[in-house]
């Protein structure tokens, strides 16, 4: 593994915790004000989707592209 796939991966899994962890976050807040956990089931589950689809951006994002050059 390369030094900026490191970097990436890493990067790209602490964006995605920190999404993740806000709206596991705002689901638990919502869920007491509401009386049900079903808020926070549906943020938990769009917390773990929308972390893992900004971790690949970012990891993506600081990796950089493959070093060919297409005519």
């Amino acid at each position: 593994m390369t030094v900026p796939a490191l970097v990436g991966a890493l990067a790209g899994g602490f964006a995605g915790a920190v999404v993740f962890a806000a709206l596991l976050g705002l689901g638990a807040l919502l869920s007491s004000r509401v009386g049900t956990v079903i808020p926070t089931i549906v943020l938990a589950i769009a917390g773990a989707y929308g972390g893992w689809l900004l971790g690949v951006v970012v990891f993506g994002a600081i990796r950089g592209g493959a070093d060919e050059t297409t005519p």
